[in-house]
C-alpha cells in the first residue's frame, strides 16, 4: 500500500512527528490479526485493514498521541468488521427466505402455471394471421404503433385494427385455457 519512497508524515498534537511508512509496516500485521478475529477471510482482513488506511490518510485530524492513532484503527478496523458481518447476516437471511420460498409448493405450482400460460399464448399467437402475429410481437418488444406502422410500411389505423383483432382472439382463446386449468 504504502511504497518505500513515500515518507507521509502523521503530526501529533505534541509536536512529535511519526511515519505513516514506519507506522503501517510495523502495525500492519497487528491489525490484520485483529481483523482476524472478526473476519475469517484473509482478503477481506487485509481489505478492511487498508481501507483503515486510507481513511486514516484522507482524514484531517491531528491526533494527540500514537496511542490515540492506534485507536482510530482498532475501532476502524472493528467498525468495518462488524459492517461485514451485519451484511453477511442480512444476505444469509435472504438467501434463506428465497431458498423456502423457492423450495415452496406455490412457487413450484405458480411457476409452473406461469410457464403454461405463456406456452399457450404463445401458440395461440402462433394461429394469428402473418400481419396481425408481427404487429402483437413488435408490440410485447414495447414498440409504440407508430413505430410498428414505420416498421411494416402500414397505417397507425392499421395496426390498431391488428391489434383489436388479435387481442379479441387471444382473449377467447386464453380465456377458454383458463378456465379449462382451474377447472381440474
Amino acid at each position: 500500500m504504502i511504497s518505500n519512497e513515500t515518507n507521509y508524515k502523521i503530526k501529533l498534537k505534541n509536536g512529535e512527528v511519526i511515519l505513516l511508512r514506519d507506522f503501517y509496516y510495523h502495525n500492519y500485521p497487528s491489525f490484520c490479526s485483529f481483523a482476524s478475529k472478526y473476519l475469517s477471510d484473509e482478503y477481506e482482513v487485509e481489505d478492511v485493514v487498508q481501507e483503515c488506511f486510507i481513511s486514516f490518510w484522507e482524514l484531517d485530524n491531528e491526533f494527540s498521541n500514537i496511542e490515540s492513532v492506534k485507536s482510530f484503527f482498532y475501532t476502524s478496523i472493528r467498525n468495518s468488521c462488524l459492517d461485514i458481518i451485519k451484511h453477511e447476516r442480512v444476505k444469509s437471511k435472504f438467501v434463506e427466505l428465497q431458498k423456502r420460498v423457492v423450495d415452496s409448493k406455490e412457487y413450484f405450482l405458480d411457476n409452473v402455471l406461469k410457464q403454461e400460460v405463456y406456452h399457450y399464448v404463445h401458440k395461440q399467437i402462433g394461429k394469428l394471421s402473418a400481419m396481425e402475429k408481427k404487429v402483437v410481437l413488435m408490440t410485447l418488444n414495447d414498440k409504440s404503433n407508430k413505430e410498428i406502422a414505420e416498421k411494416l410500411g402500414i397505417k397507425i389505423n392499421t395496426v390498431k385494427t391488428h391489434k383489436q383483432r388479435a387481442y379479441k382472439f387471444l382473449r377467447q382463446n386464453v380465456k377458454r385455457f383458463l378456465f379449462f386449468i382451474f377447472q381440474r
